[in-house]
């Protein structure tokens, strides 16, 4: 009896364990096959988004180029048929009917780009005429008051010295005229005017600094045009005070220098002022028109 309930127990275990080895293998075949379900599934997935994806770009870029596209046309049109302005004629009526919303948007901002382009180059052109119209009546103003500040008339001159003065030399080109320095008559295109050295020296009239330059006979000169042809030379000069430059204006009683000491062809003469005038180069009589004697 032993013997039969001990095979019996062992039987019921031998098949308790195989119960418990099929329900465990079927349970882990059920799982393994649920996640190869799941991994299926969204390898699925996947490959559907990337699908996706993969269309919208290939319709984004379809539709990015179509738009540009139509952009082109319509800048070539607004150029080549009617520069600076858009949607005329009949290129322009059929590149609108197909551009998109977006293509219109931006032909509007090109064509307002054109004429805002149109604009500035107007108002430049505008601004630029402004300036040369400034600048070539500032010019003309120049030369008129350079002409009046210098056109010789012979009225109102002054005197080139204020001191009291003696006529050493006169003027003289008519007859020979003593020079008592050299001991000999000749012929005297200017005035020797006595003055001490330091004696300042004033623009009889209104004109421009022609030259400054030194000569043997009248030491350091200025050359200076009156305008009319008129032309006066003042020698004698302080080379140091001579304060005008070539190419200087200057107006009737403008401090021109100071006398310095006589050159040796007025040694004994003493200090003087050497005044000389001339018109188109030809020696004149100052008296006649300083209108004194």
């Amino acid at each position: 009896m032993e013997s039969k309930n001990t095979d019996s127990s062992a039987q019921f275990v031998n098949r308790k364990k195989e119960r418990t080895v099929i329900v465990g293998s079927a349970v882990l075949i059920i799982a393994a096959l649920t996640v190869a379900g799941l991994y299926v599934g969204t390898s699925q997935q996947e490959d559907i988004i990337l699908q996706d994806l993969t269309g919208i770009e290939e319709t984004t870029e379809s539709e990015f180029n179509s738009v540009l596209e139509e952009e082109l046309e319509d800048v070539q049109s607004s150029t080549v048929e009617n520069p600076g302005r858009t949607g005329s004629g009949t290129g322009a009526s059929s590149a609108s009917s197909g551009s998109t919303t977006s293509g219109s948007t931006s032909s509007a901002q090109i064509s307002s780009t054109v004429k805002t382009e149109e604009t500035l180059t107007s108002e430049s052109i505008a601004e630029e005429d402004m300036l040369n119209e400034v600048a070539m009546t500032d010019e003309l103003l120049s030369e008129t008051a350079e002409e009046m500040m210098y056109s010789f008339t012979g009225e109102n001159m002054i005197w080139p010295i204020a001191e009291d003065y003696e006529i050493l030399i006169p003027y003289s080109m008519d007859k020979a005229v003593y020079f008592t320095t050299l001991d000999q008559y000749k012929y005297s295109p200017a005035m020797v005017i006595s003055a001490e050295v330091g004696t300042p020296v004033y623009a009889v009239s209104a004109g421009k600094v022609t030259s400054k330059y030194w000569n043997e006979e009248t030491g350091w000169t200025y050359e200076m045009d009156l305008g009319g042809g008129f032309a006066a030379y003042y020698g004698q000069l302080d080379y140091n005070t001579m304060v005008k430059e070539a190419d200087t204006y200057v107006a009737a009683g403008d401090l021109l220098g100071y006398v310095a000491e006589p050159t040796k062809y007025y040694s004994l003469e003493g200090a003087n002022l050497y005044f000389e005038m001339t018109k188109d180069g030809t020696p004149v009589y100052p008296m006649d028109y300083l209108g004194q004697e």
